[in-house]
C-alpha cells in the first residue's frame, strides 16, 4: 500500500510539473504573438488618435452608399478619405483595442464599395455590410473576446487593404486613360 500511495503521489507531481512547463510555454507564446502584432505596422501611414464621433459619422456615410449603391461610383474621393483616416487610426491604435478592431473594419468596408464602385459585384456590397456590423459591433462595445492571433489577424488584413488600395488605384488611373 505504502508503495502504491507513493507512485501515486510521484505521479501526480510528474503531471503537475508537465502542465506548469506547459503553461509557461504557452504563456511565451501569446507574448511572441503579442509581440509580432505590435511590430506589423504599415509604412508611409502616420498615425492618427481616434476619433470615435467621426468613426460614428463614417459608419453612417458608408451605410449610405450601401443604400444607395448608385452613389458609390461617384464617391470615390470620399471612400478614399476614409481609408486613409482609418489607416491612421489603424497605425495608432493599441494592439487588441476596440479601436483597431473599429478602424481595420472601416477601412475594409470603404475598399469593399471602392471595388464594387470599380468593377460592381453584390460580393463587395455584401463584405462591406459585414465590415460595417463588425465596426458597429466594436463601438457599441458588443465586441467578443479577442484571442491574441485576432491582433496579427487585424494588423495582416490592415496591410492587406493597404495592397487593396493601391491595386484600386491603378485600376482607376488605367480606367481613366
Amino acid at each position: 500500500m505504502r508503495i502504491g500511495g507513493a507512485l501515486v503521489i510521484i505521479m501526480l507531481i510528474a503531471v503537475a510539473v508537465v502542465l506548469y512547463l506547459r503553461g509557461t510555454e504557452t504563456r511565451e507564446d501569446v507574448r511572441a504573438v503579442q509581440s509580432v502584432s505590435t511590430h506589423l505596422r504599415e509604412s508611409g501611414v502616420e498615425a492618427r488618435s481616434f476619433d470615435r464621433d467621426t468613426a460614428v459619422g463614417y459608419v453612417h456615410a458608408l451605410e449610405g452608399l450601401i443604400q444607395a449603391p448608385e452613389a458609390i461610383a461617384s464617391s470615390n474621393d470620399r471612400l478614399k478619405a476614409i481609408s486613409e483616416a482609418a489607416a491612421g487610426w489603424a497605425q495608432g491604435a493599441p494592439a487588441g483595442s476596440p479601436q483597431l478592431d473599429i478602424a481595420v473594419a472601416l477601412r475594409s468596408a470603404a475598399d469593399e464599395l471602392t471595388a464594387y464602385g470599380l468593377r460592381g459585384g453584390e460580393i463587395h456590397l455584401a463584405e462591406a455590410k459585414q465590415q460595417l456590423d463588425a465596426a458597429r459591433a466594436a463601438l457599441s462595445g458588443r465586441s467578443e473576446a479577442r484571442p491574441p492571433t485576432a491582433d496579427v489577424r487585424d494588423r495582416l488584413q490592415n496591410l492587406e487593404r493597404s495592397q487593396q488600395e493601391q491595386m484600386q488605384h491603378l485600376d482607376e488611373a488605367l480606367q481613366n486613360k
